[in-house]
């Protein structure tokens, strides 16, 4: 028996050749590392390039560079702008088409209501799926590459509000809104009234069409969609009205109501009837739900006519604009000028007001005897940003900075809102730490704010629209803030090349910035350890903008390099747009703008830490010249007769965006 076992085992032994063994190991582990080694090579090779195979919509953008990618989305975004938004909506049995270009060109300004934020969307496309450690990324990538993925673009930036009032302002027209059933009162002693019956209504249907023009342009495709119509059932019928109608003289037995109002400053009181006459007029029939969700039909008032009211005789009346501290210096002498006191600013709330009011009414429905036979306006109060208590001690010394912008040859409305403005900015005071508005310093942007409007074309009509001027501000704040080595924290470049704004040493375009309320804005933080003081001067010999920052200096000094331009984009042809809003024959037109990629560097250079560089790059759209041209309106069309279309087209700049 050890006889065999020892014959088997020499069997073994001839059959398993150890050297064979290691071998075969060695050529194993050498096969895995090159295996590993070119996955992480291949991973590594798309380090600062999209994911292979990656597509936006049905756009391939995989295996692109920095500067390649971003190249292409701002030319994908110059055609999706100069393609514009086309709608197509039901008009007359026929069809008309709307096209609106996401550009709103003012007089020497522009206004951007539909942007792709570039400069985000870059980052995102290039950090997409490059989390975890060296080898997962490196896997993502050989995974991507065998799995090809579709995404979209996140950073679509649209003023739904702007553009849906462009849409609406053009087509509103040939929409039958529904008529609520109602009761007219003639007169009130003796009670005499008839009951308006109610009528339906057939209307556009907006709901979801903002979704829409966001998903296509998140895929890089053109927006060409279509508006219908619905019909719409009125929500107050006539049997709700009879049900409600012997209430009708409760609601005037108890007389008119009063307003009431305090100054909180002064201590005065003011007051306001308001008469049955005036209740009569505003009178409307409201459906009620209560806690119980359980309908009703009430008595109450027209809100839209209220406010009227309110915003016409007690809103002026109330309103106190908050005031802030100031401190201002001579720059000759450096002693103070100007002390100002703040004051809080008092706010009337309309709309709570206009509650009241209508509760008030509602009482009357469903008593006899009314409960309510006064209402208290109710206002809202507004802090100053800078208290009289700030201005002591504050460290202003000496000049920061100073930044300079050119406001010739601009028409007089223009120049009133710059001065407008210069007044809101003069003796500005920001604290250590704060981060200074541009919008929070200058707005409203109303009539009442000082601000006088400019012509704008928009839809196939030229109207005047409130601003004009206001990106002269953020500009000149723009240079200042970087002269004086300020952080800046927010800054966008108009959409167009507009000659106010190119740099004053060699005259080219880099060195603006764009304000909008309520974006974009002009940002910069106060990082010094002291109070700045912001003065404002225009010399009307020169027609320069002149802002100054005093403060004191901890060493730092600010400067920032004359912009260079790395393309010019031409212009494309001359567009067309036919419209019957003009005479036959009439022209309106925009001027063409030549496009441009420009960049310069902005330094922060410190005595106790290193010194910061950061490249400002700015990509200005090219736009042709757009005209509107008055043509006779077209009769007698038969259905489906596409020569009867007659395209609109509202003329626009930009981003939330004045581009004045």
């Amino acid at each position: 028996m050890k006889e065999k076992l020892n014959k088997i085992l020499e069997k073994f032994k001839t059959l398993f050749n150890w050297r064979r063994f290691w071998i075969w190991s060695l050529v194993s582990i050498v096969i895995l590392g090159i295996f590993f080694v070119s996955i992480i090579a291949y991973g590594y090779s798309y380090k600062d390039k999209v994911f292979p195979q990656l597509r936006i919509g049905d756009v391939p953008v995989g295996g692109m560079e920095k500067q390649e990618l971003k190249t292409f989305l701002e030319n994908m975004t110059d055609k999706l702008v100069n393609e514009g938004f086309k709608f197509e909506y039901p008009i007359n049995g026929t069809h008309d088409s709307l096209i609106i270009y996401p550009i709103v060109v003012l007089e020497e300004s522009t206004i951007e209501i539909a942007y792709i934020d570039v400069e985000k969307e870059v980052e995102r496309l290039l950090s997409f799926g490059k989390g975890g450690g060296f080898w997962m990324k490196s896997w993502s990538v050989v995974q991507a590459r065998i799995y090809p993925q579709e995404m979209q673009l996140e950073n679509v930036i649209i003023d739904e509000a702007s553009l849906l009032s462009r849409i609406s302002d053009t087509i509103d027209d040939y929409q039958t809104l529904p008529r609520d059933a109602n009761i007219k009162v003639a007169s009130i002693s003796p009670l005499k009234y008839e009951i308006v019956s109610s009528t339906p209504g057939v209307v556009y249907d907006y709901e979801g069409l903002m979704n829409e023009v966001r998903m296509l342009w998140s895929e890089l495709k053109i927006v060409d969609l279509k508006i219908n119509k619905y019909d719409v059932t009125p929500s107050v019928l006539i049997e709700d009205v009879k049900t409600i109608e012997d209430r009708l003289p409760s609601i005037f037995d108890d007389g008119g109501l009063q307003l009431t109002y305090t100054d909180p400053h002064t201590r005065l009181e003011y007051g306001w009837w308001i008469s049955v006459d005036d209740i009569r007029g505003w009178l409307e029939i409201q459906k009620y739900i209560d806690e119980n969700d359980q309908t009703s039909f009430v008595f109450g008032l027209d809100e839209e006519m209220v406010l009227e009211y309110l915003d016409l005789d007690v809103s002026p009346k109330v309103d106190v604009e908050a005031r802030n501290a100031k401190f201002e210096m001579n720059q000759e002498n450096g002693k103070v000028l100007e002390f100002q006191g703040s004051r809080p600013g008092i706010s009337l709330n309309k709309n709570q007001v206009y509650q009241d009011l209508n509760n008030a009414i509602l009482e009357r429905t469903w008593h006899d005897e009314a409960t309510t036979k006064s209402v208290q306006l109710t206002v809202e109060k507004v802090e100053p940003l800078v208290k009289t208590g700030d201005v002591n001690d504050l460290g202003i010394t000496e000049v920061l900075g100073v930044g300079v912008s050119d406001y010739s040859r601009s028409p007089s409305n223009r120049i009133s809102n710059i001065k407008n403005a210069v007044n809101k900015l003069n003796g500005l005071l920001i604290k250590s730490g704060e981060i200074f508005s541009t919008i929070d310093h200058t707005k409203p942007y109303t009539l009442e704010g000082g601000y006088l409007p400019e012509l704008v074309i928009k839809g196939d009509e030229v109207k005047p629209e409130i601003g004009g001027g206001l990106c002269q501000i953020g500009t000149t704040l723009f240079r200042m803030a970087m002269n004086s080595a300020m952080e800046i924290v927010e800054r966008r470049n108009h959409s167009l090349v507009v000659f106010h704004y190119n740099d004053p040493v060699n005259g080219k375009p880099g060195t603006d910035a764009t304000i909008y309320d309520p974006a974009p804005d002009f940002k910069f933080r106060n990082d010094t350890e002291n109070y700045i003081l912001v003065q404002a001067y225009m010399d009307t010999s020169s027609e320069e903008l002149y802002f100054t920052i005093w403060g004191t200096n901890d060493g730092r000094k600010g400067s920032y390099t004359h912009p260079v331009v790395e393309r010019w984009i031409p212009h494309g042809e001359e567009k067309i747009i036919e419209t019957t809003k003009l005479e036959p024959g009439e022209k309106e037109c925009q001027s063409a703008f030549v496009g441009a990629d420009s960049s310069f560097t902005y330094t922060r250079e410190f005595e106790d830490k290193e010194n910061e560089e950061t490249v400002f790059e700015s990509h200005y759209r090219p736009l042709p010249k757009i005209c509107l041209l008055g043509i006779e309106e077209k009769v007698g069309c038969e259905d489906g007769d596409e020569s009867c279309i007659v395209e609109s087209a509202v003329v626009s700049s930009s981003t939330q965006e004045t581009v004045d």
